[in-house]
């Protein structure tokens, strides 16, 4: 009784904070909606309860990541910088990446609605995977840069220059799938537990300023899945086709 207490009153204070960071575009929404628009909300008794869902779903899902699942992935960075293996680093980052990607809910959403516009040419399941292998791939290199002490700019630059490169090779409509794709991973899964990995891969190992070789890793988790649903496209072609 007294765990239930404790997350009743934990989900209760961060309830209030995400209903103050969800309520100003529920009311932007509500003024176009109802004032700009003029149109009336004919189905707002499910609105509303969608509404409360949405914020008690969402203190729930942020309380659980703030008391379970980060310091889970800041112990396992700790554990991981007193090896100093590069590899089991890779492996990790790896891992990491790959299984944050297939949590995120915008990500499933967003691959859904790939595959209904175009009628199952490009598979929810096929984008998923390729994403998810993108932003592993790019958290295996953040994490390999932040435990060999490079900076950011000698991966950076090329990852940006090979992206420019591709999406003149690409189909046009991959190149908005591509960049999309990247915002839908960084998401409420995906960022807190790459910020984790990175501070706390570079505090482990003494890497002097943090702000320079801990951060970066979300950048990482983007480039991949842009390159990846790049080459996808251009060895599928059109998904339209």
């Amino acid at each position: 009784m007294e765990l239930l207490r404790t997350v009743l009153e934990a989900v209760k204070n961060t309830g209030s904070g995400t209903l103050r960071s969800v309520a100003p575009i529920i009311g932007i929404l509500l003024i176009f909606h109802l004032i700009v628009l003029r149109e009336p909300l004919r189905n707002w008794k499910e609105v509303s309860i969608g509404l409360l869902l949405t914020v008690i779903g969402l203190a729930i899902f942020l309380k659980g990541l703030e008391i379970g699942l980060l310091p889970l992935g800041e112990s396992a960075s700790g554990a991981l910088a007193q090896r100093g293996s590069l590899v089991l680093a890779v492996v990790f980052g790896l891992t990491l990446g790959y299984g944050a990607t297939l949590s995120e809910p915008a990500l499933a959403i967003l691959a859904e609605r790939v595959e209904d516009l175009t009628a199952g040419a490009l598979g929810a399941t096929v984008f998923v995977q390729t994403v998810a292998v993108g932003v592993a791939l790019g958290v295996a290199v953040g994490a390999a840069r932040i435990v060999l002490g490079v900076e950011i700019t000698p991966f950076f630059i090329p990852a940006l220059a090979l992206v420019i490169v591709l999406t003149f090779f690409a189909p046009e409509r991959y190149t908005g799938l591509a960049f999309d794709a990247a915002l839908a991973t960084t998401g409420p899964v995906t960022v807190p537990l790459a910020i984790a990995l990175g501070s706390g891969l570079a505090l482990a190992l003494g890497r002097g300023d943090i702000l320079v070789f801990g951060f970066g890793l979300v950048a990482f988790a983007a480039l991949g899945p842009i390159l990846c649903v790049l080459i996808l496209g251009i060895i599928l072609g059109d998904p339209a086709g």
